[in-house]
């Protein structure tokens, strides 16, 4: 009788892993589904948090070098993520994969930010090595 009890248990547990980071990859959901459509404006004026550091100018060269790929194709969602609070701000790590003719195989990182307007894109990382990925990412 303790397996069904620790199945539901473990359940739970994965309902509400899922819940917390919700809101945060409906922002990484639509992130991709804006850079898809190359509407690089709409992901610059209302999904990138400037309190990171950031400029506006380096999130275009950063964009213009993604339109430069190719195609984003067969992204898929990796089941791994982490959220953390520190210092009262709260970050939600979320791993992806896709593949862009040019490199093959690519990895991204998108650490997400919680703010009163809601999630904002902090740090997006992308790179075929994820060893990179994850150091640009690390401490998120």
């Amino acid at each position: 009788m303790k397996f069904p009890f620790i199945f539901c248990a473990l359940v739970g547990l994965l309902l509400a892993s899922s819940c917390s980071t919700e809101a945060a990859e409906k922002t990484a959901d639509l992130f991709h589904q804006k850079l898809d459509a190359k509407d690089y404006d709409y992901i610059i004026n209302n999904l990138v948090d400037y309190e990171g550091g950031a400029t506006i100018e380096e999130w275009e060269n950063f964009l213009n070098l993604l339109d430069s790929w190719g195609p984003q194709k067969n992204r898929s969602k990796q089941f791994d993520f982490s959220k953390k609070t520190q210092n009262g701000l709260t970050t939600v790590k979320l791993s992806y994969t896709f593949e862009v003719d040019k490199f093959g195989l690519v990895h991204e990182r998108l650490v997400l930010v919680d703010r009163k307007e809601g999630y904002k894109l902090l740090i997006v990382s992308m790179n075929s090595n994820e060893a990179v990925v994850e150091q640009e990412t690390q401490g998120f």
